[in-house]
């Protein structure tokens, strides 16, 4: 099963900005099909978006079935779709919001991940979710979204053991910070990355395109692993206190 064989035909969820359309780039330029799942539609040439809100069981079946219809079974799948948590101390936490949090990451992922291999008939595929260095230690002001995401590489696992028998390979990447619009959006609520990039052994941020390269690799070229869990950090989480 070489690199040619996988991601023919590739579901990118939250491929309309972020990391999401860095690997959309990066795919198209590899020459795979390449369908977006998103709320937003992809600002990406030749790539087609399908709009819909991946918590939403039935509208995920739908689009699933839609992107074959346009382009053939799809054999591969990233899972860059995400909400960032609340970023306050858990006792602040709004429990409704949590579940969001939750059912977004994880079982969102579980979804769409578990209607492609569904489909596959036969056919090796290969899918890379996207967990977070959150999910590797404790964060204050992360009760939400660190678990959550911890809860995705967990979940990277357990799926890389049940679908192995069926020729479908299942990783995850955990990025550190990265140049996006979610970490952006924290720096606006008083979040300060110079600590982080000071820590970092690398010493700067990460940009989509950095990550995007690691996601292709898992997806397409390492074609003898699974249920790991890359984290692209510039070595962030093995720095002690």
């Amino acid at each position: 099963m070489d690199s040619s064989t996988i991601g023919h035909h590739t579901i990118v969820t939250g491929g309309a900005s972020g990391i999401g359309a860095a690997v959309v780039t990066e795919l198209r330029g590899r020459g795979h099909a390449v369908t977006v799942f998103d709320l937003s539609p992809a600002d990406a040439e030749g790539v087609h978006s399908e709009i819909l809100d991946l918590t939403d069981e039935a509208a995920v079946l739908s689009a699933v079935a839609a992107a074959e219809v346009r382009a053939g079974t799809v054999t591969g799948l990233v899972t860059c779709h995400g909400i960032r948590g609340a970023f306050v101390p858990a006792a602040e936490l709004d429990l409704d919001q949590v579940r969001r949090v939750y059912d977004v990451h994880v079982v969102a992922t579980l979804s769409v991940a578990r209607e492609v291999v569904a489909r596959l008939d036969g056919r090796p595929a290969s899918i890379v979710t996207i967990s977070s260095t959150t999910a590797y230690r404790g964060w204050a002001k992360q009760s939400d979204y660190g678990p959550a995401k911890a809860a995705v590489r967990q979940l990277t696992e357990n799926l890389a053991i049940e679908w192995a028998p069926l020729g479908v390979r299942v990783n995850s990447v955990a990025p550190g910070h990265t140049r996006t619009p979610m970490v952006q959006d924290l720096v606006a609520t008083g979040y300060d990355l110079a600590p982080v990039e000071a820590r970092t052994p690398l010493g700067r941020l990460a940009e989509p395109a950095e990550m995007a390269a690691a996601i292709c690799y898992l997806l397409c070229d390492a074609t003898f692993v699974t249920g790991q869990c890359l984290a692209v950090d510039g070595r962030w989480t093995t720095v002690g206190k």
